[in-house]
This record gives C-alpha cells, sequence and structure tokens, in this order.
C-alpha cells in the first residue's frame, strides 16, 4: 500500500506461542490453567487466591519445579517470565505449581501488594523460640498422586499404593467398597458418622491399565490433616520407600530405616513395620527363601554350560524332593588355583537366611598374600558327613593337578576325622588362634584375667618356637604359669606337627593361623543373608569382579615379585646389611653379628629356620646371597613372582545370562527347600566369640591397686593390711 507515492510501513504480525498449561496444586486439590506472557504475575496470584478460596488474611506462595531445580520461587514478575524461559528451554507444555500457605496478613484486604504487610513474629524471636523453616519431604508430592477422572494406572496395584499415599499426604482414611483386579470403588471412612462425600472409581480398559472414572475429592468430613502417623502407613507402604536402600544395604537395621524414613518423609513409623518392610523388600528384590531353591536346577546347568571346566555336584534328597546339599568350584578358579601357593584354608560359616545352614569353603593364598576362593558347599550343619562331601569333590579337582596342598583349619566339628579319610598323608596345620581360644576356655572359673592372658602369650611362643630346643624351654614357662594339670591334658590331644613350627617338615610359607578363610567369610558377609540362589550368583559375581580387577592391576607391574613380596625383600635386604658373612665350603656359610649362623643358600636354609618355614630368604640367607655374588631372585619361591600371580587370574569366570530361565526345562523343576527349625529366640547374625578370642582391656582397681578386669565394686580380692 501506498500513500502519496510513498511506501506505508505496516508493523509485523506478532505470533504468539501455544499457552503453556500450569497445573495448581493445594492440599491433594488442583486445577489447570492456561498461561501466556500477556498474563501478569498478579492475574496468576488472584486467580490461584479465588479458584482455592483463601481468605483474605491468608497469605500464600507459589512454587514450580523444572528439570534441574525442584523448587523455583514464584513471587514476581520476573519469576513469572523466567517460568516461560525455563518450560521453553527445557521443551515443557505443562508445569506443576505448588501453592503453600506460609501465614496470615495484617491487613484486611486481599490484594497482592498486601503480602509486603505481613508480620513474621519470628524476625523478633531468639534462637530458641522461632519456628523452624519448613524442611521439604520426598512425601510432599504423594498429594497430587490422585486428581482427576481419567487418570491412568498401570494396574489395580500401583493405583492401590498411590491411593495409600495420597491419603496419608492429605490425611484422611478411606475403605473399599470393591478393590479387584479390574475395579475398584473407594470411599472416605467418615462416610457413615459424617456423611462425606469423598469417592473414587476406577476400571481397567483393554490395554490392562486402570483409569478414574469417577472422583468427588472435596472431603465434607472433620479432621482432614496430614499428621505424623497414618494408620494407612503400613510395612506396604514403606516397603516402596526403602527398597533401593535395602537393595544397596541388606544389613540395614529397623531402628536405621525408622530414622531414615523419619528424616526424609516426615513420618513416625514403629519398629515392627520397619522390619516387616525390610523382609518385604529383601524378598521383592532377591524373591523368596524357598522359592530360591527351585532356581538350582537350572543354575547348575548354566553354571556347566557357561564355564567348561566346572565343578558343580546338586544332592536332593529323592524320598521327599527337598533340597540337600552342593558343591560349586568355578572352572576359572580351577584352573588358576594350580599357580598359587600351594596351600587351601577350609572353614566353615553359618547362613544368615531363614533356613540357616553351613557354608563350607576352601580358600586359597596368592603370590600377593590376598586370598583365592576355591569352592565352596552348602549344607544343613558341619557334620562328618558332609566334611566327607566337601572333601571328596574337593580332592577331584586337587588330584589332576599333582601338587602336595598344606591344609590349615581350626579343628571344626567333624573336619578332623573326615580329613583323615580323604586326605590321609596330607599336610594339615591347626590355627593357633583357635587353640589358643580352646586354651583359655580350660582356665573359666579357675584363674583370674591377668594370668589367662599370661598364658596366651606363652603358648603363642611355644607355638612359634622355631627348634626342638626353643620349644621345650617355652613349653616349660608354660607349664609353670598355666599348670601342668591343665596344659599337659590339652597338649596331649594335639599332634605337635599341626601346631608349632619345630617340629612341621613341610613348606608352610609362615602360615600359623586360619586368617585367610575369616576374610574370605567376611567378604561373604553381605551374601549369606541372601536366598540360596542369590547367595550363589552374587558371590559368583564378586569372584567374577575380583579375578577380572586383579588380572588389570597385574598388567602394570613392572617388578619380578608381587608388590607385598617385593617390600618384604626389600625390608631383609637392609636387615641383612648389618651382617658379616664368612665363606665355608660351596654353598656354605656362617652369618655372624650379635649370633652366628649357619647358611646353606644351595639347600635354601638357615639355622634360624625361618627360610623353611616362610619360604622366604631370611636376612641372613640374603647376606650370604649376596657375599656368593648371586641373583637373589633366584633363590625365592616361584609362588611369589608376577608372573605366577598373571597365570592365577588368566582364566576368567564367564559370565551367566538368565533371559531363557522360565523357558528352560530345569527353570521349571521344583525343589522343596530343607527341613529347617528354627531356634528360639531372636535370630543371631554374628558368631559368639569363646572367651579366649575376647581381648578385654586391663584397668588398675581402685581397691585392691591390681592389674585386670574389675573395678573397684566388683573386686573379690583379699586385702592385706
Amino acid at each position: 500500500m501506498e500513500r502519496d507515492g510513498a511506501p506505508l510501513s505496516v508493523p509485523p504480525l506478532r505470533i504468539l506461542p501455544d499457552p503453556l498449561v500450569a497445573r495448581c496444586i493445594y492440599s491433594g486439590k488442583c486445577y489447570m490453567i492456561p498461561l501466556n506472557q500477556c498474563m501478569s504475575f498478579s492475574d496468576l496470584y488472584e486467580d490461584v487466591f479465588r479458584t482455592f478460596q483463601f481468605l483474605p488474611s491468608d497469605v500464600i506462595e507459589l512454587q514450580y519445579s523444572v528439570p534441574g531445580c525442584e523448587a523455583c520461587f514464584l513471587r514476581s514478575e520476573r519469576d513469572f517470565q523466567m517460568l516461560f524461559c525455563g518450560a521453553r528451554i527445557h521443551k515443557l507444555e505443562c508445569v506443576d505449581i505448588s501453592v503453600l500457605k506460609i501465614g496470615g496478613s495484617c491487613s484486611n484486604t486481599s490484594s497482592v501488594d498486601s503480602r509486603s504487610e505481613v508480620v513474621d513474629e519470628d524476625d523478633y524471636l531468639g534462637e530458641a523460640f522461632r519456628i523452624e523453616v519448613h524442611k521439604s519431604y520426598l512425601s510432599d508430592e504423594w498429594s497430587s498422586y490422585i486428581h482427576h477422572v481419567g487418570e491412568k494406572f498401570h494396574g489395580a496395584a500401583e493405583l492401590r499404593e498411590k491411593l495409600r499415599k495420597y491419603a496419608i499426604a492429605v490425611g484422611f482414611e478411606f475403605v473399599f467398597l470393591r478393590n479387584d483386579l479390574d475395579r475398584i470403588h473407594a470411599i472416605c471412612s467418615n462416610v457413615g458418622t459424617e456423611g462425606c462425600d469423598w469417592h473414587l472409581r476406577a476400571h481397567s480398559s483393554a490395554n490392562g491399565c486402570l483409569y478414574i472414572t469417577e472422583l468427588n475429592n472435596i472431603h465434607t468430613c472433620k479432621g482432614v490433616v496430614r499428621t505424623q502417623k497414618h494408620k494407612l502407613l503400613g510395612s506396604k507402604v514403606v516397603k516402596t520407600c526403602i527398597a533401593a536402600d535395602v537393595s544397596y544395604n541388606l544389613t540395614l537395621k529397623p531402628r536405621e530405616i525408622m530414622s531414615k524414613f523419619k528424616s526424609t518423609y516426615g513420618f513416625d513409623i514403629s519398629y515392627k513395620v520397619a522390619l516387616k518392610a525390610k523382609q518385604s523388600a529383601k524378598e521383592a528384590i532377591y524373591g523368596s527363601d524357598a522359592d530360591s531353591f527351585s532356581k538350582l536346577s537350572w543354575y547348575k546347568e548354566a553354571v556347566l554350560e557357561s564355564n567348561p571346566g566346572s565343578s558343580f555336584v546338586l544332592e536332593v534328597d529323592p524320598s521327599t524332593n527337598r533340597f540337600h546339599r552342593l558343591f560349586v568350584a568355578y572352572g576359572g578358579c580351577i584352573e588358576g588355583f594350580q599357580f598359587c601357593l600351594p596351600v587351601l584354608y577350609v572353614d566353615g560359616t553359618f547362613g544368615k537366611s531363614i533356613y540357616k545352614g553351613q557354608i563350607l569353603a576352601a580358600t586359597g593364598r596368592n603370590a600377593n598374600q590376598g586370598f583365592y576362593p576355591l569352592a565352596i558347599c552348602i549344607c544343613d550343619s558341619e557334620t562328618e558327613t558332609n566334611w566327607t562331601f566337601f572333601f571328596n569333590h574337593l580332592k577331584s579337582l586337587l588330584e589332576p593337578q599333582g601338587r602336595v596342598i598344606t591344609f590349615i583349619s581350626d579343628r571344626g566339628t567333624g573336619l578332623l576325622s573326615a580329613f583323615d579319610k580323604v586326605f590321609a598323608g596330607h599336610p594339615h596345620l591347626f590355627c593357633y588362634k583357635h587353640l589358643v581360644a580352646n586354651l583359655a576356655g580350660k582356665y573359666r572359673g579357675k584363674g583370674n584375667s591377668v594370668m589367662i592372658e599370661e598364658v596366651k602369650k606363652k603358648f603363642f611362643k611355644v607355638a612359634y618356637s622355631s627348634t626342638e630346643k626353643e620349644y621345650r624351654f617355652n613349653l616349660r614357662l608354660l607349664r609353670q604359669e598355666g599348670g601342668a594339670e591343665i596344659i599337659d591334658p590339652f597338649l596331649a590331644e594335639i599332634p605337635v606337627e599341626h601346631w608349632c613350627r619345630a617340629f612341621y617338615t613341610g613348606g608352610r610359607y609362615g602360615i600359623m593361623a586360619n586368617g585367610i578363610a575369616e576374610s574370605f567369610n567376611s567378604w561373604i558377609s553381605l551374601e549369606r543373608l541372601m536366598p540360596v540362589y542369590c547367595m550363589l550368583d552374587q558371590t559368583r559375581i564378586k569372584q567374577m569382579e575380583q579375578i577380572g580387577k586383579r588380572r588389570d592391576e597385574a598388567q602394570r607391574w613392572t617388578t619380578e615379585l608381587t608388590p607385598k613380596m617385593e617390600e618384604r625383600l626389600k625390608v631383609q635386604m637392609e636387615k641383612s646389611r648389618r651382617f658379616s658373612v664368612h665363606y665355608s665350603s660351596p654353598g656354605v656359610y656362617e652369618v655372624r653379628s650379635e649370633f652366628s649362623y649357619v647358611v646353606n643358600i644351595s639347600e635354601h636354609s638357615c639355622s634360624c629356620v625361618k627360610w623353611q618355614i616362610n619360604c622366604f630368604p631370611c636376612p641372613h640367607g640374603l647376606a650370604a646371597i649376596q657375599a656368593a655374588s648371586e641373583n637373589v631372585y633366584d633363590y625365592i619361591d616361584k609362588y611369589f613372582r608376577v608372573d605366577m600371580f598373571k597365570k592365577s587370574y588368566s582364566s576368567p569366570i564367564r559370565p551367566i545370562t538368565n533371559v531363557d530361565m522360565s523357558s528352560s526345562e530345569s527353570g521349571t523343576d521344583f525343589m522343596l527347600p530343607p527341613l529347617a527349625k528354627r531356634p528360639p529366640g531372636r535370630p543371631r547374625v554374628k558368631r559368639f566369640k569363646s572367651i579366649g578370642e575376647t581381648e578385654k582391656k586391663l584397668i588398675r582397681c581402685g581397691r585392691c591397686g591390681k592389674m585386670g578386669t574389675h573395678n573397684k565394686k566388683s573386686c573379690t580380692e583379699p586385702l592385706v593390711q
């Protein structure tokens, strides 16, 4: 268009974007409102104020959330414009606006500007009298779970769960008039007493989902208020809230659950509810303890198929179809054990599931002094029969390797007789810590704590004696301290070659205690809480990851010995500098300092006996090796080398897939759990220590002045004036 020959300027047409839908929520109620940038914050505020029928003296605050920010304040025109910016950045078509009632106004006007006249008395009170700032809880969102007709739920279980949480958050109770998989009808529990008309109906559709078809979300009864305790807040609701925590930490205690639920959700729950919720969450994550036994047949086939060379023996009582016992060793562990030290720690520990039972384990030792799980057995108890079963299958794995294995144990129930049957003639060492604990138990009621501690120290010296002369000398001191009437019968039952270093002729690699077995038991302490199938599977995963990590770790080592043994060599080499070495004959030297020692480097022996016992050169031996201008690494046992460590972890445990478990024939096999009568009292998850295992701190009595474990109040010592 032109006027007087000049073009007419026409302003560009402004195309308004699609309106943003806001869902305003207050006290479990909500309504939808379209927002556009032609509106102002005051328009929104007054619309919310009018719709929810606030009193003129009420003051409300608006908050909204966008991804990455849970609570954004909506207090001014600037905040209102930022709402649109946030929605545009995150490509939102709908945003939730929470309406919070924060107090009353001193003015009778209801305009938005009257908020500036609100007087907060906390501004003028001392710190002890102020009300703490409102804390947001994870349960705050529960009040928005039920809000309009047509709302969709994926099944009746989801609707029931959200309806319970909604009632808890709003503060009312309801009852089901109909509670089926395809139809739910709930009404307020006060319908009979106060005529409350709150109700909800939901029906299923062809897609299997439930939709709310009728909803009256207004309560006309009294007392609809959120409280810290609620009748509907049972284990079913709590279970859904703590499932993630239980999956990460099976040792979570009910008291810890109660405290965390209070701080996270703002509600109080009882000890019973917390305990039952934990048990339900555990079962939901790991399955039922009873049903777990039916998966063992499939698991056996999966292990043998995916891990060639594995050994998996599953015994079931044919008359009752009940689980009896099993033995499992993975092919990667069997192949790698032949490159570990020729020692095996055997021990039993108790299971912690409802069926209890025992877990028998054989654990090796790698070149870097770490534990190496080889085989486990699950049975009902530590009996001679079960130990024989375990040792027989263990023997079938070890015989093809052709090595003489030294076994270390704590002389458990049934273990000794079973070992003598299966591994007759094999070296067998007894853990000296368990022996001294058994010895200390002989003094129950016969001696004070100071005397028992002295007996324990002297027994250690007897066990660590390197020569027969030293053994006899230390034994005489032990008999004087502990009394021959107790010491002699105790030692007569234990062959001396099984526990004293001076009488053991083989290579024991310095082993005196069963600590590696205890480390393995502690390593699987969490898995022992799980059902049997999950325990086996999770233990396999831990072993698989351990092998992979140690294999990768060894690739970065550049030394000839493993790191721990290399460090040990450095310490021993430093100690060897103080000795003078005198040549006698080929390979034979006299090493002198304060004492003199005879070293034969050809036979890897020293008169201090430490080289023979530890299978590692002592400082005297290292001094002689250097005097002979030999390479010290040529005199160190091969099992301490990095190449042996790498070979022990070169065979991995293969992963297992269970996607076809339900369709396989063995996956449908039904197996009954073992018969297990629960003992009376609270279930025990920790082993009671014997009197000799507990280390008591010595204190000085204020009455008699003696050192002991008693005090002035419990002192019974005679006083000599």
